[in-house]
């Protein structure tokens, strides 16, 4: 429950909210984000929540007793209000809206934008050019789908400029799985032409896919070129059995989207079939969490903003929109937080679309079948039509035909929703088995949920460095791993490296001073914070990879800051020993033991990390030359003089004027690097 003074203050920032769209942001106390929505009125939508008179759902009134303020971003629009709304719930993933599960690790299919494209597997879409298809919900099958692609179509797959310098094709070549532009024998408009059958491929456009290979095939032949048209010929077929694979759904050429849905222990799993020239080109399914007690117009209505901002990447990150756009000081806040800057009615909105998307294209189709008739229907269908930049209708079908189709989905749906309750409640009660397992055998005061794990890596103090990864619940939560670059330069020294990295990472839990507060300013302040919120989870269990010798320098560390009841143990590689402060003989847990695999697993993954940073770090070092000393040759020079010479050497040997003469280079700057050089 709020206090008086946080009710006062609240009112207060509601009092201010302008009467315009826009996307609110409720808070909770320690700055978390409880729900996001949007608004034509945003005074009048956020004055609803709190009226005494108003009647609110259970799950409404839960998050109105958490909230203690109310952030607000003006746009110009609903449609606006809409894209933007989509893009904070993704980003800030609030516990009061319902939203895909770990949406942002979806694949996705990315032919990207250089010259001579590459298709390739990612899982982060950017705002780089590059057409994105996807999400896909099974990685395993999106990497058959790439590797059916570089079958079926020539393409490079090295990532080696195409500068014509090579003098010999690869193996790829050979294999006929590429022809070669890195050496001529492909010229640049050719491959595009490729690409582009590509891309008709993958949107499910195979008759015009067909057609136009086969017009080339019959144009090579008329040439007399008659590998060409052989080559194009095996496309054909390929391309064919591909298609002869597919289920015809209807005889006409129809584009349709077709969404189901199927709901239990408050998830929800939202089936799709996607339907292009009247066939059933994929299926994907996506798992909905905070779905408790919502209706499923609500439910429809957030699938269908999440999904398609998804397919389409028109939310990508917004520049400008700030990460804190809060009120005034409000009570019961921490003092960091009252320190913020009020942004509330000055955050820019996103910058103007294209009316037309190219990628939405192909990614929303002319009709999206639903089973529930989605709340904001008009303003979803504005939206998506503008982006395709022709009309899209969303439809419930109520008989015939489609509506037949759509129970097939939702029956889809059921069987996907089933299967992964029984592995979520299979995984869970394992991982419940081997956390209590730890806290018994460690003799925790309570079940670790959150444990850290350390490691340092080097080859005799060199490029040392050391990492911290977090498991929460008995998973990996990687965006909260860290690594840090090691500043002790006193040699090869385990011991210290790893106090080193327990106390910058330690600082954070400490509570700061008003003292210390008043003497930083609104600029370092917001920057503290920003690092101060990545480490400010204490840990049930800190777990140093090692045996005696780090655990006492770790526990000296904690004596020091006074944690001591931070709970710590290290684990000795040798025999997979568990070592505790004050006991001197290790714990021994049986080998087939649920806690001892889980603290396995969460080593292995610390040492893995430290590793690879470690290796990043020594091949850097292994790059460096003598022109990174040199002032006034940065990064774009020293490329620019490697690539005229070739080696440092080589720069030795030049003349002055040689070397004045690369773009970028004066005749002083050259002089004095020849000097610097011993040229």
């Amino acid at each position: 429950m709020l206090s008086s003074e946080e009710r006062t203050a609240l009112q207060q920032r509601i009092a201010q909210i302008p009467d315009a769209p826009g996307v609110y942001q409720m808070m909770g106390r320690d700055g978390d984000v409880l729900y996001i929505g949007k608004a034509i009125s945003l005074r009048n939508r956020v004055r609803s929540y709190f009226q005494d008179s108003a009647a609110h759902h259970i799950r409404t009134e839960a998050m109105i007793e958490r909230a203690v303020d109310v952030r607000t971003i003006v746009v110009t629009n609903e449609i606006e209000a809409l894209i933007l709304e989509a893009n904070l719930i993704k980003r800030y993933q609030p516990p009061f809206n319902v939203r895909l599960r770990d949406d942002k690790r979806y694949p996705y299919l990315k032919v990207t934008n250089e010259p001579f494209p590459r298709v390739v597997f990612t899982r982060v879409v950017k705002d780089d050019g590059a057409r994105y298809f996807g999400p896909y919900t099974n990685a395993h099958g999106l990497r058959e789908l790439i590797d059916l692609v570089r079958l079926v179509f020539p393409l490079r797959t090295c990532r080696e400029p195409i500068d014509g310098k090579r003098y010999r094709p690869c193996l790829q070549y050979h294999i006929k799985r590429c022809l070669a532009p890195c050496v001529g024998y492909q010229n640049e408009a050719d491959y595009d032409a490729t690409i582009e059958e590509v891309v008709l491929f993958l949107e499910g456009k195979q008759e015009s896919l067909l057609a136009r290979l086969q017009d080339e095939m019959a144009q090579a032949a008329e040439s007399l070129n008659f590998e060409t048209a052989a080559r194009l010929r095996d496309r054909i077929v390929q391309v064919r059995r591909v298609t002869e694979g597919q289920k015809v759904v209807w005889k006409s050429r129809l584009d349709m989207d077709l969404i189901a849905a199927a709901r239990s222990q408050g998830q929800a799993c939202m089936q799709v079939f996607m339907v292009r020239g009247g066939k059933l080109i994929g299926q994907e399914h996506f798992i909905l969490e905070g779905v408790y007690e919502q209706t499923d117009a609500t439910l429809f209505a957030e699938f269908l903003k999440q999904f398609y901002t998804a397919r389409t990447g028109d939310a990508p990150e917004i520049h400008g929109i700030p990460a804190f756009a809060t009120a005034p000081e409000t009570p019961g806040i921490s003092a960091f937080a009252k320190q913020r800057t009020a942004r509330a009615n000055e955050a820019p909105v996103p910058e103007k679309r294209q009316r037309h998307n190219p990628r939405a294209t192909s990614a929303i189709p002319k009709e999206i079948l639903v089973q529930a008739d989605p709340t904001e229907r008009g303003v979803i269908e504005a939206w998506l039509s503008e982006l395709k930049g022709q009309r899209v209708r969303v439809l419930v079908p109520q008989r015939g035909a489609r509506a037949e189709y759509l129970r097939l989905v939702q029956k889809n749906a059921e069987q996907n929703l089933k299967a992964f309750l029984v592995h979520q409640e299979v995984q869970e009660t394992a991982q419940a088995r081997s956390l209590t397992e730890l806290a018994d055998a460690l003799e925790l005061p309570k079940i670790p949920h959150r444990i850290e794990c350390y490691d340092i890596s080097n080859i005799q103090g060199t490029n040392p460095v050391s990492s911290m990864v977090v498991f929460v619940e008995g998973r990996p939560k990687k965006s909260d791993y860290r690594k840090f670059k090691i500043q002790y330069e006193g040699g090869p020294n385990d011991f210290a490296m790893m106090q080193e990295t327990l106390r910058r990472r330690l600082r954070y839990l400490r509570r700061e001073t008003d003292a210390d507060i008043a003497h930083e300013s609104i600029d370092a302040l917001t920057k503290q914070l920003a690092r101060k919120e990545k480490f400010n989870k204490t840990p049930d269990l800190l777990l140093i990879d090692g045996g005696k010798g780090q655990l006492s320098a770790v526990a000296e560390v904690l004596e020091e800051m006074d944690m001591t009841g931070i709970p710590v143990a290290g684990l000795a590689k040798e025999h997979e020993w568990l070592y505790v402060p004050g006991q001197s003989e290790p714990i021994v847990l049986p080998p087939n033991s649920a806690g001892l695999h889980l603290i396995m697993r969460v080593r292995d993954e610390a040492h893995r990390f430290a590793v690879t940073y470690h290796r990043q770090r020594r091949a850097k070092e292994m790059t460096r030359s003598a022109l990174d000393a040199f002032e006034g040759v940065g990064p774009v020079r020293k490329k620019r003089l490697l690539s005229a010479f070739g080696s440092v050497a080589a720069i030795r040997r030049a003349g002055v004027d040689e070397v004045a003469a690369v773009k970028g280079m004066t005749p002083a700057l050259a002089s004095r690097l020849k000097a610097a050089l011993g040229g």
